[in-house]
């Protein structure tokens, strides 16, 4: 390794000893509680933004979530043309590599799982910021 990348590591070593595990892992704590707050956050202002305030599922907001991250991918991307030839298949799926690795990674890194979205749904809805529906009680919708 180089000189540079070792007193890197020395002085990362020396800072953790001096400030302490329990302060680290309290910090990363911090941070995943913020993460869940600002997710609640959005999962709130979702419902909020409908102007009927309809009833919802989790699995609603979860297509939200989804409809945010594929609103601006062009149609021709989504929907391909019947190719008559092999040069023009080639030529399309060259041309759909970027959209296909933004998806990607908005998918595996943006993305709530649906799992997710339903705890946040409950802990909502237990916290008394979210009405259930008494006839299905997978709808919910937000307190007036």
């Amino acid at each position: 390794m180089s000189r540079f990348l070792w007193q890197v590591l020395h002085v990362l070593r020396i800072t953790l000893t001096f400030i302490g595990g329990s302060a680290v892992l309290g910090f990363i704590g911090w941070l995943l509680k913020r993460r869940q707050e600002n997710f609640e956050d959005k999962v709130l202002a979702m419902f909020a933004s409908d102007p009927q305030r309809q009833l919802r599922t989790a699995n609603g907001v979860h297509n939200d979530y989804r409809r945010e991250h594929l609103k601006d991918v062009p149609v021709w991307v989504m929907m391909p043309d019947v190719h008559t030839n092999w040069w023009a298949r080639v030529k399309w799926q060259i041309r759909t590599i970027p959209y296909q690795v933004r998806h990607i990674w908005r998918m595996k890194f943006f993305m709530p799982s649906l799992n997710k979205v339903e705890k946040t749904v409950l802990r909502l809805w237990k916290r008394g910021l979210l009405i259930r529906d008494q006839a299905k009680p997978q709808y919910y919708k937000l307190k007036p």
